[in-house]
């Protein structure tokens, strides 16, 4: 089954209604790109690249608020 924007968008949301947690969003984000790697569009592996790398240092991590906001995007 191929990822969908949208299903990004409820996965990140469910994460985020367990509290605010990068390392445990960008390693899901992971587990998801490991998932569906192969099938990925272009922009939603980007989107997934871009979570993953916010376990690699504060310069890379989205706040609480960035957080929703991506995933309000990704839902459309």
């Amino acid at each position: 089954m191929t990822l969908s924007a949208k299903e990004l968008s409820r996965v990140l949301k469910a994460e985020l209604d367990k509290g605010y947690d990068v390392v445990r969003v960008a390693r899901v984000a992971f587990q998801l790109y490991q998932d569906h790697g192969v099938e990925l569009t272009p922009d939603l592996d980007d989107k997934l690249l871009q979570l993953m790398a916010m376990e690699e240092g504060p310069e890379f991590e989205f706040s609480e608020d960035e957080l929703r906001t991506f995933a309000e995007e990704l839902a459309g």
